[in-house]
């Protein structure tokens, strides 16, 4: 694949995956990031409480905000793993037709092999970002 194609699928994923997250973190997050903040310092606002205490106080507060990040981690996770797949399919199915030895290809069929892989590739990345209105619909449900 071109380095300039490959960067410019790479690029595209990115955008809409931290434009999700932009969204995410303004819908959701921010207020949970608020709502974990405040919690904590009434964690400490009683000076007769042991450490442990307010140490349990706050995890407890935090508690709320690490689900949701663990829960995006893992979602995003997900996504990246099904594009690389999408993206070795593509692969594999062009060593299928063009054959295993990419030393043996001539210049065309490589210049072929990388054109086709680069649409194939193009459209992984298509379909997978059209996957993020579901991800940004399950957290939201999931939160």
């Amino acid at each position: 694949m071109s380095n300039s194609t490959m960067e410019a699928t790479q690029m595209k994923v990115k955008l809409a995956v931290d434009e999700m997250i932009d969204d995410l973190d303004k819908t959701y997050l921010r207020d949970m990031q608020k709502s974990m903040f405040l919690c904590s310092a009434r964690c400490c606002e009683n000076k007769k409480t042991t450490r442990d205490t307010v140490e349990t106080c706050v995890e407890n507060c935090n508690d709320g905000m690490k689900k949701a990040q663990g829960y995006l981690e893992k979602e995003l996770g997900g996504l990246q793993d099904q594009l690389s797949r999408c993206a070795m399919t593509c692969y594999d199915k062009l060593v299928q037709q063009f054959g295993p030895d990419a030393n043996k290809y001539t210049e065309a069929q490589k210049l072929s092999f990388n054109e086709k892989l680069d649409a194939c590739v193009s459209v992984c990345a298509d379909d997978h970002i059209k996957l993020i209105p579901a991800i940004k619909k399950r957290f939201g449900k999931h939160i």
